[in-house]
C-alpha cells in the first residue's frame, strides 16, 4: 500500500485535495471517479528515506538553467517534444529532477501540453516559467521562447554568481572574527586574566573592560542566547506582516550602497523578466501580475500593483510607473519610448543590461569599502586585546623588580 495525494474537481467546478492510501494510481482514479470527481493530478508521496534523498538532491537554479538550454537546443534542432524530454530524463544526474522530468514526459505522452505538465511542479518550474512556455506553445514559437528563456536564465545565473562571489570574502572575514572573539572570550581570556585578578596591582581600564566583557560572556551566555532567539522570532513575525515587510524593505532601500544594490537587483529582475514576457506576447496586465510575483522587495511589489490598477483604469504603463515615485525616471522614460515605437521588449532588455552593469559596479565598490573597513575593525580589536593583556603583565613585572 502507498499514499497518494490528489487534486480533483467536482461537476460544479470546485477543487478537492486530499490523500488516499491504496495500491496504485489507477485505483486512486477509480475511487475518485466513484465519488463523482474528475481527476486533475495524482502524485505518490515519498517516504521518509526518499524525502531525505530529495532534500540532498534538491533541484537547483543551475539545474533548471542547464535543462532549459538543452531543451531549447533540441527543440530548435527539430526534435519532437516528447523525445526531447526523454533525452533530458536520461541525461539528468539529479535524482529528484530526473523523477520530475519523468512525470512531465508521462503527462505529455498522456495528452497534456508542456506548460500544464510544468505547472504540476511549481517547486521546480515557477509560474513565470510555465506562463512563458504556455505563450510559446500558443503562438507556435516554443523554440524561440525557450532559446530566449535560456539566454536570460544564463544571464541571471551569471549575475547572481558575481554578487555572491563579491560578498564571499567580507562574509568569511566577519564569520572568522566572530569565531576568534568567541574562543578568546570563553576559553583564552578567562584563564589568562585569572593571573591579574590574583595580583595586587591596579588593573588598567582596558583590562577591566576586557574582564567584564569576558565575565559577561561566560556567565550570561544563556541570556544572550535567549535574547538572540527571541529577537530572531520577533523579527520574523514582524516581517511576515505586510506592514512590517514594507517598512523593512523601505529601510533597506535607504541604506547607503546596500540600498542601491537592492534597487539595481530588483530593477534588473523586473526589466529582464518583463522584456521576456513582452517578447513572448503575454498581455501587459498578465505580465505585470507575473512579474510582481517574482520580485522579492515589497516596495516594488506595491508599486507594480498600483501600476497594474492604473493600467486597468486606462492610464499608460509608462505614466503610471512614473506616478508611483518608486522607479527611477529613466525607467518610465525608456518604457515611453518603447510604447511609442512598439519595441517594449527590446527596451526592457536594454534597461536590464544597464541596471545589471550598474549593480555589478556597486557590488565591486561595496567590497572595496568593506575590505579595508573590516581590516581596520579587526586591527583595532586585536590592538585592544594585546594592550589589555600586555599592559598589566608589564605592570606586574615592573612591580616585582
Amino acid at each position: 500500500m502507498a499514499t497518494f495525494t490528489y487534486v480533483a474537481r467536482d461537476l460544479e467546478g470546485r477543487d478537492h485535495k486530499g490523500t488516499i492510501e491504496t495500491g496504485d494510481e489507477r485505483q486512486v482514479a477509480q475511487i475518485l471517479g466513484r465519488g463523482g470527481l474528475i481527476v486533475i493530478s495524482i502524485r505518490k508521496q515519498v517516504e521518509g528515506g526518499k524525502g531525505l534523498t530529495s532534500f540532498f538532491n534538491k533541484v537547483s537554479f543551475n539545474d533548471l538553467v542547464i535543462a532549459t538550454r538543452q531543451l531549447a537546443t533540441m527543440i530548435e534542432a527539430g526534435l519532437v517534444l516528447s523525445e526531447a524530454i526523454d533525452i533530458l530524463v536520461e541525461q539528468q544526474p539529479n535524482k529528484t529532477f530526473k523523477d520530475i522530468l519523468g512525470e512531465v514526459s508521462r503527462d505529455i505522452k498522456g495528452g497534456l501540453d508542456l506548460a500544464t505538465a510544468f505547472k504540476k511542479h511549481p517547486e521546480v518550474f515557477p509560474p513565470l516559467y510555465s506562463s512563458l512556455i504556455k505563450a510559446g506553445e500558443e503562438s507556435g514559437k516554443l523554440d524561440i521562447v525557450l532559446t530566449q528563456m535560456a539566454l536570460n536564465l544564463e544571464k541571471d545565473r551569471e549575475f547572481r554568481s558575481r554578487i555572491r562571489g563579491a560578498m564571499i570574502y567580507p562574509i568569511m572575514v566577519v564569520v572568522m572574527m566572530g569565531v576568534v572573539v568567541s574562543i578568546m572570550m570563553f576559553f583564552v581570556i578567562p584563564r589568562l586574566l585569572s593571573l591579574f585578578t590574583q595580583s595586587n596591582i591596579e588593573l588598567p581600564l582596558p583590562t577591566k573592560i576586557l574582564i567584564a566583557v569576558s565575565n559577561f560572556f561566560t556567565g550570561y551566555w544563556w541570556l544572550m542566547l535567549i535574547f538572540l532567539v527571541v529577537g530572531v522570532i520577533t523579527f520574523k513575525r514582524w516581517i511576515a506582516k505586510p506592514a512590517g515587510r514594507l517598512s523593512f524593505d523601505s529601510l533597506m532601500l535607504k541604506t547607503p550602497i546596500v540600498g542601491k544594490i537592492i534597487q539595481g537587483n530588483s530593477l534588473t529582475n523586473f526589466t529582464r523578466t518583463f522584456g521576456l514576457l513582452a517578447s513572448a506576447g503575454i498581455p501587459l496586465l498578465n505580465g505585470l501580475e507575473i512579474v510582481n510575483g517574482i520580485l522579492g522587495n515589497s516596495v516594488y511589489q506595491k508599486a507594480l500593483a498600483e501600476t497594474q490598477q492604473g493600467v486597468e483604469r486606462g492610464l499608460t504603463f509608462s505614466a503610471q510607473l512614473e506616478s508611483t515615485g518608486v522607479f527611477p525616471k529613466i525607467v518610465s522614460q525608456m518604457f515611453r519610448v518603447g510604447e511609442e515605437t512598439g519595441k517594449v521588449d527590446k527596451v526592457s532588455f536594454k534597461m536590464a543590461e544597464y541596471f545589471e552593469a550598474e549593480t555589478d559596479h556597486l557590488v565591486k565598490n561595496l567590497t572595496v569599502v568593506i575590505e579595508p573597513l573590516v581590516l581596520v575593525v579587526l586591527g583595532i580589536g586585536v590592538a585592544f586585546l594585546v594592550f589589555s593583556i600586555i599592559l598589566p603583565i608589564y605592570q606586574l613585572t615592573t612591580s616585582v623588580t
